[in-house]
């Protein structure tokens, strides 16, 4: 009998603990999270795809169109108080179609990605040209997004050279063609 009441004890503790677990402010909307990092996903890809065709200037307004909001909110430093009339979406349109066009850059990889709620925390890395050395450097930029209906509504972000990590830092998927492996990280 004291085995049945030992059992009935454990059963009510791990079902009063699945509770807690299962409660509203555990739980998470993996599908719309999951969702939420697609959105960031694609959008790099379009932009990586168009910078790889060197067809930017062309396609960057349907680019920009489909994934930013149209009430989008620019927080990154570089991009916040660019000159112009109209949106925040549409002065970062202008820059890119009078950017001048320089030699194809390899694609942003990215090393990790996480999402939680409606917020997309991406980390991504490319060499960059060095102008003082004429070589590249490494180039790490931490991106974080808000989602809302499938589209961009608002970027922070914070640039780096030093790999945050580098030996807990891995990129999904293989690296693209012609493109450096990240210091740090063995393929």
């Amino acid at each position: 009998m004291r085995h049945v009441t030992g059992l009935l004890r454990l059963a009510g503790t791990l079902f009063a603990a699945l509770l807690i677990v299962a409660s509203p402010a555990f739980a998470h909307d993996e599908p719309a999270e999951a969702a939420n990092k697609q959105v960031v996903l694609d959008f790099y890809q379009a932009l990586n795809d168009s910078d790889a065709a060197g067809t930017r200037k062309e396609l960057i307004q349907g680019i920009i169109e489909k994934y930013l909001s149209p009430d989008y909110v620019q927080h990154a430093e570089a991009f916040a108080d660019l000159p112009g009339p109209g949106s925040a979406r549409d002065r970062l349109i202008r820059l890119f179609q009078t950017m001048p066009e320089g030699p194809p850059r390899p694609p942003a990889r990215t090393l990790a990605i996480m999402a939680e709620d409606d917020l997309v925390m991406m980390l991504t890395f490319r060499d960059m040209p060095d102008p003082a050395t004429g070589g590249t450097k490494p180039a790490y930029v931490f991106n974080m997004f808000r989602v809302r209906n499938g589209q961009l509504v608002e970027h922070w972000d914070l640039g780096t050279s030093t790999p945050p990590g580098a030996a807990s830092v891995r990129p999904l998927g293989p690296p693209a063609s012609g493109s450096a492996t990240p210091p740090g990280h063995d393929h």
